[in-house]
C-alpha cells in the first residue's frame, strides 16, 4: 500500500538513478528498525539533523514492511491447537500469521494453518489455582516474560504489545523481547497501558488508560501525549490516517485525524463515530446508539467499523451511519457463546474476536 505517487521524468537515466536509491533507502531503513531496540548508541551520538533523517529512513522502511506483510486472502488458522486454558486480549495479523495475547499463560501465541505455537513468553511461578503469576524480563522470545500482556499491534517485521501490568510496551522482533525505550533510553511510563496501534510511519499509539490518555511514540523513541481528556480509553486501530479509538469509560467509538502527530489533539479535534454515550445496547443511528464499555475496535479496508462491545457480550458494526449487532455462533459448538470480547481484528472478510473470559476465539463471515 506504498502511497507514494510516481512522477513522470523526460529521462531513462533519471529514472534508473530514483528507483536505485529508493531501493537503497528502504534496505537502509529495514536495518534501523532491526537494530532500533538492541543498539542505542548510534542515536545517542546523532545530532539533531542525524536523528531526523534517521526517523525518515525508518519511516520509510516501516512502510515498505508494511507494505509487503498486508494480505487480504483468507488464512484457516487451526485455532483449535491452542490450549484449552487460554485467555485471549488482543489479536493482529502480519504475514498470514496471527498473534493472540494470552493472559492466562502470559504469553503471545503465534497461530498459523498447521497449529500453534508459543511466539514469546516463558513459564513462570504459579498461584493456589495454578494459574501463571508472570514476571518481567527483557531476554530471548521464550525466556521473556510478562505480567499481563494486553494490546498487540505490528511494528516493522515483528509485534508490539502492551505489558499492562508492567506498565510498558515490549517490541518482540528476531526472537528477542525488548521493552520499547523513549528518546533518553528509559522505558515508557504508562498507567495501565492496554490498546496499541501503529501507522505506516512507524509511530505507535498506546492507551494509557487510567491516565485517560493516548501516548503516541515516534521512530526516533520520543514519545508525548496525543491526546488526553478522554475517558478510559482502551481498543485502537489506525486506518486511513485516523486512529480509531475505543473511549471506554464513555461507552462510545471516536476516532481523531493522525496524519500529524506532531502537535498535542484537542477536544475539537474528536469525531464521534458511534455511541451516544449512555450504556446500553441499542442498534440504530449511529449517534444515537448505544454500548456497554466496548474494549476492541477495527477498520476493514472499505471503512466499515467492528466494536468489540465487550460488557454486552456482543460485536456491533458501525456502516452507513447504523449500528448493528452481528450474531456470533460456533459451526463446531453451537452452543458456545461470546461472554466478554476483547480484541478483535480483520482478514479476508472474516473477523476473529478474542473472548477473554469464554477462553475462545470467534470466527465470524
Amino acid at each position: 500500500m506504498n502511497k507514494k505517487k510516481k512522477k513522470g521524468v523526460k529521462w531513462v537515466v533519471v529514472i534508473l538513478v530514483l528507483l536505485v536509491t529508493l531501493f537503497t533507502g528502504s534496505m537502509v531503513a529495514c536495518g534501523l528498525i532491526r537494530g532500533k531496540f538492541q543498539n542505542k548508541s548510534n542515536e545517542d551520538e546523532a545530532t539533531e539533523a542525524g536523528e531526523e533523517e534517521y526517523a525518515e529512513d525508518v519511516a520509510a522502511g516501516f512502510e515498505d514492511e508494511i507494505t509487503n506483510s498486508v494480505s487480504e486472502a483468507y488464512v484457516s488458522f487451526n485455532l483449535s491447537s491452542l490450549p484449552d486454558t487460554i485467555e485471549p486480549m488482543g489479536l493482529c495479523i502480519l504475514d498470514d500469521v496471527l498473534y493472540v495475547a494470552d493472559s492466562f499463560s502470559k504469553c503471545v501465541w503465534r497461530v498459523t494453518d498447521s497449529g500453534a505455537e508459543i511466539y514469546a513468553g516463558a513459564d513462570s511461578d504459579k498461584d493456589a489455582y495454578n494459574k501463571p503469576q508472570g514476571g518481567y524480563n527483557d531476554a530471548g522470545a521464550l525466556e521473556a516474560q510478562f505480567k499481563l500482556p494486553w494490546g498487540i499491534a505490528p511494528y516493522g517485521s515483528g509485534i508490539a504489545v502492551t505489558d499492562t501490568d508492567n506498565g510498558v510496551v515490549r517490541i518482540i522482533s528476531e526472537d528477542v523481547v525488548d521493552t520499547m525505550k523513549n528518546s533518553d533510553g528509559d522505558p515508557g511510563s504508562y498507567d495501565f497501558p492496554t490498546g496499541i496501534a501503529t501507522d505506516e510511519s512507524g509511530n505507535i499509539f498506546v492507551s494509557d488508560t487510567h491516565a485517560n490518555a493516548v501516548m503516541v511514540v515516534l521512530p526516533t523513541g520520543e514519545a508525548s501525549t496525543f491526546i488526553d481528556e478522554i475517558n478510559s480509553p482502551m481498543g485502537l486501530f489506525y486506518r486511513f490516517g485516523y486512529l480509531y479509538i475505543a473511549e471506554t469509560g464513555n461507552n462510545r467509538i471516536i476516532r481523531i485525524n493522525a496524519s500529524d502527530v506532531s502537535t498535542k489533539k484537542s477536544f475539537g479535534d474528536i469525531e464521534i463515530v458511534a455511541g451516544s454515550g449512555n450504556e446500553g445496547l441499542e442498534d440504530g443511528e449511529a449517534l444515537m446508539s448505544s454500548f456497554s464499555s466496548p474494549k476492541g475496535v477495527t477498520v476493514d479496508s472499505e471503512g466499515t467499523v467492528y466494536v468489540a462491545d465487550t460488557v454486552n457480550g456482543a460485536v456491533r458494526r458501525v456502516k452507513d451511519g447504523q449500528v448493528t449487532t452481528i450474531e456470533v455462533k460456533d459451526d463446531q459448538i453451537p452452543d458456545a457463546e461470546l461472554v466478554s470480547p476483547v480484541g478483535i481484528c480483520i482478514q479476508g472478510g472474516k473477523l476473529y474476536v478474542a473472548d477473554n473470559f469464554g477462553g475462545k476465539i470467534f470466527v465470524i463471515d
